[in-house]
């Protein structure tokens, strides 16, 4: 539990240096930065659902850490939720512009084919 704490605590003194080298890192960096957070948040997760499982903590817990909890998880969670609805649709959009060029492509490449 300490050495998860003292990794938080690490993470969060990061967040500006890391914010402010963001435009220089390369992609690899990008990702791998983006997979350290992803599991960071996914442990954190981990633990928040620990929580709500155990019966002796929720008997434990008042009820306004766990509204407390609640209304962080709500906010974070959707938050997170629309960005992973809005960045999807732009991705397969994306990818649905590449396949129709593609396509158009390959339909122009077959009608010149006819002409000759």
């Amino acid at each position: 539990m300490a050495s998860w704490l003292q990794y938080i605590s690490f993470l969060l003194k990061e967040k500006k240096n890391i914010e402010d080298r963001l435009e220089k890192m390369s992609k690899a960096e990008m990702v791998a930065l983006n997979r350290q957070l992803i599991g960071a948040c996914q442990q954190s997760l981990k633990g928040f659902d620990a929580w709500f499982t155990d019966y002796y903590i929720m008997e434990k817990m008042d009820a306004e850490m766990v509204r407390d909890i609640t209304k962080s998880l709500l906010r974070i969670g959707f938050d997170l939720l629309e960005y992973d609805r809005d960045i999807t649709k732009l991705w397969y959009d994306m990818e649905l512009n590449d396949l129709q060029k593609k396509m158009e492509a390959e339909a122009k490449k077959r009608n010149e084919g006819l002409l000759i």
